[in-house]
């Protein structure tokens, strides 16, 4: 799954992690469950979408060269 992540491009990746973060907590006001399913979605969601940034920003990174 890490490969398929990484093979993104480093746009296309944030783009679905920041909307990953964003939408999901607005799907989930409108679909009833229990607040521990919901709190268990949200932290599943949330480490995928974390995936997502991190592999742009190791890209941007990369692509930039700055070694500080």
């Amino acid at each position: 799954m890490i490969n398929k992540i990484r093979e993104l491009p480093e746009k296309a990746a944030f783009t679905i992690g920041l909307s990953m973060i964003f939408v999901c907590p607005i799907v989930l006001l409108f679909i009833p469950v229990d607040k521990w399913m919901t709190i268990a979605i949200q932290g599943i969601v949330g480490f995928i979408s974390i995936l997502f940034i991190l592999s742009a920003a190791d890209k941007r990174h990369a692509r930039t060269g700055s070694d500080k």
